[in-house]
């Protein structure tokens, strides 16, 4: 434990003391021609000296110690606290305090990795990593599937073995681009998909490839989002995880001069300031990481629908009272019509109303970037096979084609401090519906939200 070798300062100042007392006494006893007594103080000052050194020494290679151990991820090792020296006290401090978040940072990987492992594992597409030496680092049991191996094997090598062409054609794959792949497996026909993404772990780039199967069903609307959702997700997650090795880098920087580590006496304010705002990022980073988490678990965990019929009526008079106060304040015509002949709707009331208030929060929000009249319209109506239609319109600029594209790709957003998951969350809870929700928005200077059921 570095505790264990790490020199405390009253020690050091017990050592000095008796150096400068040795000398003291062996220069009088010296003067006084006592000669014997004198070398044995002087020798004695010598061993002090050495102690000295030594003990100074020692305080150095536990420092360094402490920075190999971080660059080893090991984050077990603690400095002692409470010693006399305010400076020092004050770098020990900081100093179990990086550890500790580098621990958590540690764990929290760990976490991610083992989290985003099984995600992948039971991903209803095929996805396959490669390393940059082209090695599989995981697969799942879709991708095997399609590969014709199994799923229970450990063997990296196994598809490189069992289907050498399927292999080769993932390998020579470049990050971004997609192929199809013409596959017979057991006298069956397949036509693959493949598309790659880069990835980074630490410093090793990895290729994430999905598969589908277009043969029978080819939704290129669904591929192109999930490609889209693989491109945000990779963007966000480089996004948080690159401050984390910059903090670490200027770090280790601040106390190594070359390749050795700094002395106790080059320490300074500026360098524990440095210190103390590193540990505050990557706190930062941390927690951007578990937000980054929890909005991709509330996507995946909707429930299924409770479907009741309730009072159109009710409802429609229950969204003017949620809604009027804020209208009135930011000056917004709003209406909501509803077909007469509409008594009652089959739904989960709480899902619907948590679309609905989504898409009017957003409309919201872009009527405010507009002067003059505001409108935000709601209209209800009964459509063929006892459906209905829900559309909710704004006056406030239109969404640009681009953006349209991307606007129900899970975390992707325009807004500053939008977290990017609304419109995602409430296109899943209109599927779960067996219905439908899409965007109209041209140059007419109206934009529309359209859900079916």
């Amino acid at each position: 434990m570095v505790s264990e070798r790490l020199l405390h300062t009253r020690s050091g100042y017990i050592v000095i003391l008796a150096i400068i007392v040795l000398y003291t006494a062996a220069g009088y006893l010296f003067a006084q021609s006592e000669y014997l007594p004198a070398g044995v103080l002087f020798f004695s000052g010598m061993a002090a000296v050495w102690l000295l050194f030594r003990l100074i020494n020692g305080t150095n290679d536990a420092i360094a110690y402490f920075f190999n151990a971080l660059r080893n991820d090991d984050t077990t090792m603690q400095f002692p606290a409470g010693v006399q020296n305010k400076s020092l006290n004050r770098l020990y401090e900081s100093m179990n305090q990086l550890s500790r978040h580098f621990q958590t940072i540690k764990m929290q990987n760990e976490y991610n990795e083992k989290y985003y492992r099984t995600l992948i594992r039971h991903s209803a597409t095929g996805l396959l990593v490669l390393d940059s030496d082209n090695r599989v680092e995981l697969i799942n049991k879709v991708a095997c599937q399609y590969a014709g191996i199994s799923a229970e094997s450990t063997n990296p090598n196994l598809l490189k073995i069992k289907n050498p062409l399927f292999y080769d054609a993932i390998c020579k794959l470049q990050p971004g681009a997609d192929i199809t792949y013409k596959h017979v497996l057991s006298n069956e026909y397949q036509l693959l998909s493949f598309r790659a993404t880069l990835l980074r772990k630490k410093d090793i780039g990895l290729k994430l490839i999905s598969i589908q199967d277009i043969r029978y069903e080819l939704e290129s609307k669904e591929l192109e989002s999930y490609r889209k959702l693989i491109s945000v997700m990779t963007h966000e997650i480089m996004n948080l995880i690159s401050p984390l090795t910059s903090v670490s880098k200027v770090l280790f920087s601040l106390y190594h001069t070359g390749n050795k580590s700094i002395s106790l006496s080059e320490m300074d304010e500026n360098i524990l300031k440095t210190t103390l705002n590193g540990v505050k990022v990557i706190d930062e980073q941390s927690k951007g990481l578990l937000n980054f988490i929890d909005n991709y678990r509330k996507i995946s965990r909707i429930p299924q629908p409770d479907i009741r019929l309730f009072d159109v009526e009710e409802w429609t008079e229950q969204l003017r009272i949620v809604y009027a106060d804020t209208m009135k304040q930011h000056q917004i015509a709003f209406e909501i019509n509803h077909d007469r002949l509409l008594k009652s709707i089959p739904a989960d009331k709480k899902l619907l109303n948590q679309v609905i208030i989504n898409l009017v929060n957003n409309a919201l929000d872009a009527v405010k970037e507009i002067d003059g009249e505001r409108k935000i319209h709601i209209d209800i109506s009964a459509i063929p096979q006892n459906r209905f239609r829900i559309k909710i319109t704004n006056n406030g600029p239109p969404i640009p084609p681009d953006i349209q594209e991307k606007i129900f790709v899970p975390f992707f957003t325009t807004k500053k401090n939008g977290s990017g998951i609304g419109l995602s969350i409430s296109q899943e809870i209109m599927k779960l519906h067996k219905g439908s929700l899409m965007l109209v928005s041209t140059g007419s200077g109206l934009t529309t939200f359209i859900m079916e059921v």
